[in-house]
C-alpha cells in the first residue's frame, strides 16, 4: 500500500489540476488562485488515501466471484461509482473549505459549488467517474491476472 499511495496520489493529482485549470481558463470561473492547485492535491491525497484504504478493507477478491459471468463488470461499476461519489463529497469539502478561508461561510460556498447547477454537478461526477474507472480495472485486472502475470503480458514482445 505504502507504494501505491504515491503513485495514485500523483495520477489523480494530475486530473484534479486539469480540471482546476479547466474550469479556470475554459469555463472561465473565478481565478481564485494557487490556493485551488493546493486544494485538488489535498483532495487528490486525500481521495487516494480513500480508495486504498476501501481496497483494504474490501478486497478486489471479496466483491466479484470469478467463476460467474458478469460480476466483475458490475464489481468494477459499482466501486467507481461509488469512489465517484466520494470524490463529489471531497469536492464539496473542498468548496467549503476554500469559503471558509476567504471569509464567505463554509455552508454558503458548499451551495455555490459550481453555482447550484445539477447539469454541471453530474457533468463532473461522470468526470470523476472517467478519470477513477482505469485505475479500479487495473487493480481487478492485476487480481486476476497477478503482479507477474500482467507485467509479462503487458510487456511481451508482438509480432
Amino acid at each position: 500500500m505504502l507504494k501505491e499511495l504515491p503513485i495514485v496520489a500523483i495520477y489523480l493529482s494530475l486530473w484534479f489540476c486539469a480540471i482546476t485549470f479547466y474550469n479556470q481558463a475554459a469555463v472561465h470561473m473565478p481565478e481564485k488562485g494557487i490556493e485551488s492547485y493546493g486544494f485538488a492535491v489535498i483532495q487528490a491525497l486525500v481521495m487516494s488515501k480513500i480508495m486504498l484504504t476501501a481496497e483494504m478493507i474490501v478486497p478486489v477478491g471479496v466483491i466479484f466471484n470469478p467463476n460467474v459471468k458478469y460480476t466483475i463488470y458490475l464489481a468494477i461499476l459499482v466501486r467507481t461509482t461509488l469512489a465517484s461519489i466520494v470524490a463529489l463529497m471531497l469536492r464539496y469539502s473542498a468548496a467549503g473549505t476554500e469559503g471558509f478561508f476567504k471569509h464567505q461561510g463554509f455552508v454558503e460556498s458548499m451551495r455555490n459549488f459550481c453555482d447550484g447547477d445539477i447539469a454541471h454537478i453530474l457533468a463532473l461526477t461522470c468526470l470523476y467517474w472517467l478519470i477513477i474507472l482505469p485505475y479500479i480495472a487495473y487493480r481487478f485486472i492485476l487480481h486476476l491476472a497477478g503482479n507477474e502475470g500482467l507485467e509479462s503480458y503487458l510487456l511481451a514482445k508482438r509480432s
